[in-house]
């Protein structure tokens, strides 16, 4: 059955926001970060198995972005990938996914399995029992490659910004080379993967991230398109703008 009306057909690319009830800060916590990372390798392909123990699982994240293998006991693999991840954010208190489906309809299954996993983990850590993402995610369909080429940025450069300096948006950033070091380093973007600095296990091949999105192009191009956007952003003339 379509979500929402939504029929998430194989090959079409899609922005996935979830968000934590009440603004809960889920990402607050690398350990937390390394969890979902592990939890949504886990959901694409099958489920984690459930003897493998927390610090392992949290190596297990920590491997998976550094493109590293894991153990094949650590999952239980039961199907192909439902998507290829083209770009990914935590931020604070949601995440962004920008996705395609390599399964036709298989984003709400995955979905419901990662938010669900997480939500358990996350909850009995924390001594709670309520629900601790919305009931519904939101999923906008990317139909063009301006598009696609602004929900790549949007993704793994606006919104890592707001970790690094909340209300950047509204006051602008106080330094832009501190701001570009710090996307450079922020493990839980895809921005690194961008610049060349890691090739991360949960994102899609090459080839597929190359069609989607231009920034994946020209690691020397993206860096400087980058760096002219954050001098933009730094600059006291873009709050007039």
């Amino acid at each position: 059955m379509p979500y929402r009306g939504i029929f998430f057909e194989k090959n079409q690319p899609f922005h996935i926001v979830s968000r934590a009830v009440e603004g809960i800060k889920i990402f607050e916590n690398e350990e937390d970060c390394y969890r979902f990372i592990f939890h949504f390798w886990a959901a694409n392909i099958g489920r984690r198995n459930p003897n493998i123990r927390g610090r392992d699982i949290i190596k297990a994240g920590q491997a998976l972005l550094q493109g590293e293998d894991i153990p094949p006991k650590f999952i239980i693999e039961e199907h192909p990938p439902f998507v290829y991840l083209l770009d990914f954010s935590l931020v604070i208190t949601h995440d962004h996914l920008y996705l395609v489906p390599n399964v036709e309809n298989s984003v709400p299954s995955l979905i419901q399995k990662l938010n669900n996993g997480f939500a358990k983990y996350f909850n009995l850590k924390h001594g709670r029992k309520n629900t601790l993402f919305g009931d519904r995610y939101k999923s906008i369909l990317v139909g063009t490659e301006f598009q696609s080429d602004a929900v790549s940025r949007y993704v793994s450069i606006i919104n890592p910004l707001d970790v690094y300096q909340p209300g950047w948006r509204e006051n602008g950033l106080k330094n832009w080379e501190e701001a570009f070091n710090f996307l450079k380093n922020y493990q839980f973007s895809s921005f690194p993967d961008k610049i060349g600095k890691r090739n991360s296990g949960i994102l899609a091949p090459r080839e597929i991230l190359e069609r989607y999105s231009i920034l994946y192009k020209d690691r020397e191009e993206c860096r400087k398109f980058v760096e002219e956007f954050l001098k933009q952003k730094s600059s006291p003339l873009s709050l007039l703008e």
